[in-house]
C-alpha cells in the first residue's frame, strides 16, 4: 500500500510540473530538445500510469484472498440432528442459477429447459424489460469536437516580427524619381531624388475568457488542460479571420481584403475563354506588373476549387470537352492544390465566390507584428468569482498587421 501511495504522489507531481513547466510554451515553437524532453516526460509517465494498474490489480487480489479466508474462519453452528433447511430464493435467483441461463451466458447455447421451483406469493401481470428498466451505461470520457476552421493555415503564410512597443511604425519610399541617363563630357548629370513617409501599424489586442467553476477543475482532471487549448483555438481563429477580412475600423485590424490599394477583379467581367483559370493568371500577371513581386499563395474557398478543378470546356469541332485545370498542366510534380504553379491554400476563411491572390511569405509586402504571444491566465477574483468558487481563464495576444505593399494581393468576386 505504501508503495502504492508513493507511485501516486511521483506521477501527481510529474504531471503538475510538466503543466507548470509547458503551459507558457506554444507546442508550435518546440524545438528538438523540447520535443524530446516532452516524449521523455510522458513515457515516464505512462510507465507509472502502469506499474500503478498493477499494483493496484495486486493489492485488489491480496484483499480478495484475505477476504475468502476470512469467510473459511467463519463456521455456522447446526444443531446434530437438525435437517437442513432449505434456502428461500426469488424466481430471479433461481433464473440466475438455472442451467438455461448458465449455458447461454457462458456459451451462448439456447433452447434449453430448466425447471424453476418457486411459489409465486403474488401475481404478475407486467413483463419487466429494458424499456421499462433501462440499463445503466457508463459515459466515455471522450468530448468531440465540434468542427471547426484550422486557424494555423492563413497566419503560417505570413512572416512573424516582434516589437516591444505599442505601435509599428515604418517608413514607405513614396518619392522615386530616377533621372539616371547617359550623360555627355562636361555635362551636368541628373538628379535623383527619394522621399518617405512615415506610416503607423497600431498593435491591437484579440483575447477572450470562458469561467468555470472550482469543482469542475477538481472533479475532471482534464478539464484545464482542454479548455485552455479550445480557448488558445478560439483566439487562433479570430487572427485568421482578422488577417482576411479585419475592417480597420475601432480597435479591428485592417485585414487583406479591407486594405486600399490592393487590384480587385470581378469574375462576372472576365471574357477570356479559360475562364476561372484564366482569370487567376490575369490576377497574377497583374501583381506581377504593379508590385514586381510574384505571388506565392491563392486562397479559395473549396466549393471554388471544386469549380476550378472540374471546369470544361467544350471543343466546337467535335462537341468533346476539354478539362482546362488538366490542361494548364497542375498535376506534373504531385497531386496537391496549385494553380499556374502557384500553391491553393483551401479555405473557408474566404467566402464562396471570392478568392485571394498574393506575395505572403519574405516579409516585402506583410508582416504579423507581435507585441504579446499567447497569454492565458487563471483567476478568481473577479466581480462575485471569488465566494461563487468560479475560476475565469483568458487568453490574450497583442499584435499588428502591416501590409506594405498593397499592389502585392488581388481580390477575385464573383468567381
Amino acid at each position: 500500500m505504501a508503495k502504492l501511495e508513493e507511485l501516486k504522489k511521483e506521477l501527481h507531481s510529474l504531471r503538475e510540473n510538466t503543466l507548470n513547466e509547458f503551459k507558457d510554451v506554444d507546442t508550435t515553437d518546440f524545438d528538438s530538445d523540447k520535443k524530446e524532453e516532452w516524449a521523455n516526460r510522458n513515457e515516464k509517465m505512462s510507465e507509472l500510469v502502469n506499474e500503478i494498474k498493477e499494483a493496484q490489480k495486486i493489492e485488489k487480489e491480496k484483499k480478495e484472498l484475505e477476504a475468502e479466508l476470512e469467510k473459511s474462519n467463519n463456521v455456522e453452528p447446526m444443531a446434530i440432528h437438525a435437517e437442513p433447511k432449505e434456502e428461500v430464493k426469488t424466481l430471479g435467483q433461481r433464473f440466475l442459477d438455472s442451467n438455461s441461463f448458465k449455458a447461454f451466458k457462458e456459451n451462448g447455447q439456447k433452447n434449453i429447459t430448466s425447471e424453476l421451483k418457486w411459489n409465486p406469493q403474488v401475481e404478475l401481470k407486467t413483463t419487466v424489460t429494458e424499456s421499462t428498466w433501462p440499463p445503466a451505461v457508463v459515459r466515455s470520457s471522450r468530448i468531440e469536437e465540434s468542427a471547426q476552421l484550422d486557424p494555423y493555415v492563413i497566419p503560417n503564410l505570413i512572416d512573424t516580427i516582434t516589437t516591444d512597443q505599442y505601435q509599428y511604425k515604418y517608413l514607405e519610399e513614396t518619392t522615386y524619381t530616377n533621372n539616371s541617363a547617359p550623360t555627355a563630357e562636361g555635362s551636368a548629370l541628373g538628379e535623383n531624388a527619394l522621399a518617405f513617409t512615415e506610416r503607423t501599424e497600431e498593435i491591437r489586442k484579440i483575447g477572450a475568457f470562458i469561467p468555470m467553476t472550482e469543482e469542475l477543475l477538481s472533479d475532471v482532471s482534464a478539464s484545464q488542460g482542454y479548455i485552455d487549448s479550445r480557448l488558445r483555438f478560439m483566439i487562433r481563429q479570430t487572427i485568421s479571420d482578422q488577417i482576411i477580412g479585419g475592417s480597420g475600423s475601432g480597435v479591428n485590424l485592417t485585414g487583406i481584403l479591407n486594405k486600399t490599394g490592393i487590384n480587385a477583379f470581378n469574375y462576372s467581367s472576365f471574357s477570356g475563354s479559360l475562364k476561372r483559370i484564366g482569370q487567376l493568371f490575369e490576377a497574377i500577371t497583374e501583381i506581377q506588373k504593379d508590385a514586381f513581386m510574384n505571388p506565392d499563395a491563392i486562397i479559395m474557398h473549396p466549393s471554388d476549387w471544386y469549380q476550378v478543378v472540374t471546369e470544361v470546356n467544350a471543343v466546337t469541332t467535335s462537341g468533346a470537352l476539354n478539362p482546362l485545370f488538366v490542361g494548364a498542366g497542375n498535376f506534373n510534380d504531385a497531386v496537391r492544390p496549385s494553380i499556374w504553379g502557384v500553391p491553393v491554400v483551401v479555405s473557408t476563411e474566404t467566402s464562396a465566390g471570392d478568392c485571394i491572390v498574393g506575395t505572403f511569405g519574405g516579409g516585402q509586402a506583410i508582416h504579423i507584428v507581435a507585441r504579446q504571444g499567447m497569454e492565458v491566465a487563471m483567476s478568481d477574483s473577479h466581480d462575485e468569482n471569488f465566494v461563487k468558487d468560479i475560476v475565469v481563464m483568458k487568453a490574450t495576444v497583442r499584435m499588428g498587421l502591416p501590409i506594405y505593399r498593397a499592389t502585392a494581393f488581388a481580390k477575385i468576386t464573383n468567381f
